[in-house]
């Protein structure tokens, strides 16, 4: 299956939406509030960790539960 190249238009559509996300945020500033847990050390680093085993188990799960199929199930 060969995929096809973006169009012009659609090259447009991309760099509008990546030039307003940008500006965005000198318009809209948003003010930051930190919680006690950002001062616990590599906490990104745990949250990340976590969240991406929560991602993979949550994965094979559906895979088990909706792709799979019995080793008879073509006889």
């Amino acid at each position: 299956m060969k995929l096809k190249t973006p169009s012009t238009r659609g090259w447009i559509v991309a760099g509008a939406t990546a030039g307003i996300a940008v500006a965005l945020q000198y318009v809209l500033p948003l003010e930051h509030h930190g919680g006690w847990w950002e001062s616990i050390p590599a906490w990104w680093a745990v949250f990340g960790g976590v969240g991406c085993a929560v991602i993979v188990l949550v994965s094979k799960w559906l895979g088990k539960v909706f792709l799979q199929k019995p080793e008879n199930w073509y006889e």
